[in-house]
């Protein structure tokens, strides 16, 4: 559909570009006409032609002229004049008036591209603007504002797409915070409930030792009263028989048989005792409370293997002995027996630390073991040094070993890994059957003193090798 055309008698909203000086690009002012007769601004051909010499080309159409001469336009002044006042000279008679230039002292009528620049006529007809483009500063306007505007488009897109992604991060947050506090709230619930079952178990159980109590009381002080009323009974008859005895002859014999049938020639059955029966249900007692006890330790042992944050241990070769061979990622060692054919002699500890440090919290690494030679891991300060807690293999036996004293673990497998779980802040250091995920030994209460520990590991014989697992 075409535009319907403007009704009459309303002026255009520009006018055409005839109305514009070809030189400057802007409207007449002060138009005058050369021999060609085009039309210029009075100062645009002046400017042009006052270089020139012999011959004045019009900048338009390039045809010379003779001699210079300009003929005042003063209809199109008068019009052009009107124009103004009627508001349609362009964006460009709408801003306000902005200093010339600062080199020519004129206004800046136009822009170039190349330099990016605005310029007066002077400049425009300069040797380094003669062959660059120049456009008028609403046209120039007009084209960066469309870069502008489609560069106001991306940031505004790229505005709202970082306002959606914050407000989705912002929910996913808020929904993993929630899981979190539900979390928590999930494990205080449960251990209350575990706390409370097993404080509840434990009065169940205290009552039932109490009642067991009370009842051996109760059949010991029967016992009690009846041996006792027993031997106060043998204690009558014995005085009564020594009374009988201190009888002059004749009494004495006269009803000696009444006597002696009274108190027959054999000792009394001794009164069957109550302690075996008691001791039994003591033992049935014993024997659940035994079930209960390797429940909860079974128990507690997962705690231990499962509570502790894994972290990455790695060895240290600077500190390895002479014959260990480190592994280059630091994640193995292994023992090079001595080059000589003498007996191997690890000399003083053959050990590695690892790293990192441990100075708190809890946290545990494992390790897989060689069933061949020797082998030791376990924690040692960073000083003194020789101070260690550590549980090792030794010719077929487990040891708990510290700097000091070495305690053989019976009737325990040799695993083939081992969980080494650390608590700095408890001062506890536990060695648990990685693969059956039990407890093997726990130290008591360690004196770390605040000193931070590193791991450790020895490896002595032929085919002796740890390796850090992942």
């Amino acid at each position: 559909m075409k535009a319907a055309p403007p009704s009459r008698g309303s002026p255009p909203s520009r006018l055409p570009p005839e109305a514009s000086c070809p030189v400057c690009l802007e409207l007449f002012r002060d138009p005058v006409s050369i021999h060609c007769g085009h039309t210029f601004c009075r100062g645009c051909i002046e400017r042009r032609w006052e270089r020139a010499t012999d011959t004045f080309p019009c900048p338009r159409c390039r045809e010379p002229a003779p001699e210079r001469s300009l003929r005042p336009s003063r209809e199109l002044a008068t019009l052009l004049a009107i124009a103004r006042g009627l508001g349609l000279g362009g964006r460009e008679e709408e801003e306000e008036e902005e200093e010339g230039c600062g080199k020519h002292r004129e206004p800046l009528r136009v822009f170039c591209r190349e330099d990016e620049a605005l310029l007066c006529g002077v400049c425009r007809e300069s040797r380094v603007h003669r062959a660059h483009t120049l456009v008028s500063l609403g046209e120039a306007r007009g084209e960066y504002e469309a870069q502008l505007q489609a560069r106001l488009q991306i940031l505004r897109e790229d505005r709202d797409r970082l306002l959606e992604f914050r407000e989705a991060e912002m929910r996913k947050n808020w929904e993993c915070l929630e899981q979190t506090e539900r979390e928590r709230q999930r494990i205080l619930g449960h251990f209350q409930g575990l706390r409370v079952s097993l404080e509840d178990h434990a009065r169940r159980l205290l009552a039932r030792l109490r009642r067991l109590e009370t009842e051996l009381e109760k059949e010991q002080e029967e016992n009690l009263t009846s041996l006792t009323q027993e031997i106060s009974r043998l204690e009558s008859r014995i005085r009564e028989l020594e009374e009988k005895r201190r009888e002059p002859t004749r009494t004495f014999l006269q009803d000696i048989g009444s006597t002696l049938s009274r108190f027959p020639n054999e000792h009394s059955q001794l009164p069957p005792s109550p302690l075996p029966r008691l001791e039994k249900k003591i033992g049935k007692f014993r024997e659940k409370n035994l079930v209960l006890e390797e429940t909860l330790r079974s128990f507690q042992d997962i705690l231990m293997f499962e509570l502790p944050e894994k972290i990455v241990v790695t060895l240290d070769p600077s500190t390895a002995h002479p014959q260990l061979l480190v592994a280059p990622d630091g994640r193995s060692v292994s023992w090079e027996p001595p080059r000589d054919s003498g007996s191997p002699d690890p000399g003083p500890d053959p050990s590695v630390r690892g790293h990192p440090g441990v100075a708190s919290g809890l946290c545990c690494w494992d390790v897989e073991v060689s069933p061949r030679g020797s082998w030791a891991l376990g924690v040692a300060p960073e000083s003194p040094p020789g101070e260690l807690w550590s549980m090792g293999l030794c010719q077929g036996q487990l040891w708990a070993l510290t700097a000091l004293e070495r305690v053989p673990l019976a009737r325990v497998r040799v695993p083939r890994r081992v969980r080494v779980s650390l608590d700095h802040d408890g001062g506890r250091v536990a060695f648990l059957d990685a693969e059956r995920r039990a407890l093997i030994f726990a130290f008591p209460a360690a004196a770390f003193g605040g000193r931070r520990v590193h791991p450790w590991f020895l490896v002595w014989g032929e085919g002796a090798r740890i390796a850090l697992c992942p």
